[in-house]
């Protein structure tokens, strides 16, 4: 009789140690699905995901329509980030180049030699804020409204902050970012010798994964 009590009670100790491991095992792999799952999208003001795209046509009565499609592709991680490559970049340069971008661990996101410069074109989530502002090479960038409207061909958004990058003589750089969307509508002008017309591109749609 006692030898049976003494196999029950390691059969029951056995159990529970058992038991204990496997939930040990199954915590660990929920926090690392956790981690993994978010590490595509640092920044809700320009998320990343493979095969996100935005699609541009310039704005209102125009004798010319211009077409930009901006898709992500590729995302690897890196040190320190995520590197991707984007089908272009037009925000200041207004061309259909492939670009690569790398998205730091806090956020930001740099490119490298863009209009000859490097570092930081769009900031940290956590930056996102009336008043802040950065430089960019040359340029510096300023966040100059946290309540702008865009009128777009995909919708109204509101709530919008408003970018302005500039070198403060030549030319000028507007973009509107929408929390969750991304960039909705942006400029590239030049202020010396002037645009004789200011032009803006608005989004006509969007995919994002």
């Amino acid at each position: 009789m006692r030898n049976i009590k003494i196999i029950l009670f390691i059969t029951i100790l056995f159990s529970v140690i058992t038991a204990f491991s496997c939930n040990s095992g199954n915590s660990k792999s929920d926090i690392h699905e956790k981690k993994s799952s978010g590490i595509d999208n640092f920044n809700q003001y320009f998320p990343i995901k493979d095969g996100n795209t935005w699609k541009y046509v310039n704005e209102g009565d125009r004798d010319e329509t211009e077409l930009y499609v901006v898709k992500t592709t590729d995302l690897k991680k890196v040190d320190g980030g995520i590197q991707l490559k984007v089908s272009t970049f037009p925000y200041l340069t207004k061309d259909n180049m492939n670009r690569t971008l790398i998205v730091k661990s806090n956020g930001a996101i740099e490119i490298n030699d863009y209009m000859g410069n490097s570092g930081v074109i769009i900031p940290a989530a956590a930056d996102f804020a009336k008043g802040y502002s950065w430089n960019f090479g040359v340029f510096k960038g300023y966040i100059n409204s946290d309540n702008d409207t865009a009128v777009t061909e995909d919708g109204t958004y509101t709530g919008c902050y408003y970018v302005l990058i500039t070198d403060g003589f030549t030319f000028n750089f507007e973009m509107w970012f929408k929390e969750g969307i991304g960039i909705v509508k942006w400029g590239s002008n030049r202020t010396n010798p002037p645009t004789l017309k200011a032009q803006y591109y608005v989004l006509t749609g969007h995919i994002l994964n």
